[in-house]
């Protein structure tokens, strides 16, 4: 698993990184004229499928802006804040994610973004205790804008430090797959 992360990183690296070189980034957008952060907050709902576990529901909201500290060539880098739930089996997952995706305009309204992310994910197993996980995630993203209306679909693959949440249950890597309904600022 870990080595499916790191290549999704590796190829979201690359496909922000192709764009990058062929022109220059900026650096600061937020702090120059004509910038606009374009406030997103939705609503997000999905299927879970955790190890330890099994696939269950995830609920959870987002809240994203464009980038405020880099923007490059083409496309636009979006910053998406993500806290979500998930119970399954006597696995209880909550995540708090920064997930900073580069998305490419496919059409007026539609984009396609891709990229890696940070977390911290509460998680206990049964009657164990309750732990603190940092992780790491990979992300795409498919989104709709028009005016004030926001949808989107997305998969996201989670990878937790490994520390012990029962005898024989390490860690709380997830899949994730979700749809998002909100509103544009």
């Amino acid at each position: 698993m870990k080595t499916r992360l790191a290549a999704i990183t590796l190829f979201s690296a690359a496909a922000v990184s192709g764009a990058a070189l062929a022109e220059a980034w900026v650096f600061g957008p937020a702090f120059k004229d004509g910038w606009k952060p374009e406030f997103t907050l939705a609503a997000v709902g999905g299927v879970m499928d955790a190890d330890h576990a099994g696939s269950d529901l995830y609920a959870g909201v987002e809240f994203s802006l464009n980038c405020p500290w880099f923007q490059p060539p083409k496309g636009v880098i979006r910053q998406q804040f993500n806290i979500g739930t998930y119970d399954d089996n006597g696995l209880e997952i909550t995540s708090y994610e920064m997930n900073p995706n580069y998305f490419m305009t496919l059409s007026p309204n539609l984009t396609l973004g891709i990229g890696p992310g940070i977390g911290y994910a509460r998680a206990s197993y049964k009657d164990g205790p309750t732990e603190g996980l940092w992780s790491v995630q990979a992300s795409a993203n498919l989104n709709y804008r028009s005016g004030p209306l926001f949808l989107g679909a997305g998969a996201r693959y989670q990878d937790t430090q490994d520390d012990t949440l029962a005898p024989g249950v390490k860690g709380a890597d997830n899949w994730l797959i979700n749809a998002k309904a909100g509103i544009n600022f």
